[in-house]
């Protein structure tokens, strides 16, 4: 359990994309209301395309280590990004994630894809 916290902080720490993106074509936040994790994601797209995406997730560390391994995962094409879901970004995180917590874990993935349907 130690570990995957760790790898999890680890995730949640990384500086790589955690910067608002000036010339972001779409942006959206999403809030989880009953803890408090929020995370905004700003895309770049040319030609129906993700060419670049940042983030900025607050809250725990589940949260913002989905949010880290989100953003590594969405360049590219637009259609495989609507299409990923918890089962996918848990995978990406390699660790269990307990029904209660579930939220946590894709409120990240609710900002992206509320992005997305903003195109």
């Amino acid at each position: 359990m130690l570990l995957e916290y760790e790898n999890l902080l680890a995730l949640a720490n990384r500086s790589h994309r955690k910067d608002p993106m000036m010339d972001a074509t779409v942006s959206a936040t999403a809030v989880n209301a009953s803890c408090g994790d929020a995370c905004t994601v700003w895309l770049k797209v040319i030609d129906d395309a993700i060419v670049d995406v940042s983030f900025e997730a607050k809250g725990c560390v589940i949260s913002r280590a989905s949010a880290a391994v989100i953003v590594d995962r969405v360049i590219g094409a637009i259609d495989q990004t609507k299409a990923m879901n918890g089962d996918l970004v848990r995978s990406f995180l390699g660790v269990a994630v307990s029904p209660l917590r579930e939220r946590c874990l894709t409120t990240p993935l609710k900002a992206l894809q509320d992005a997305i349907s903003k195109l």
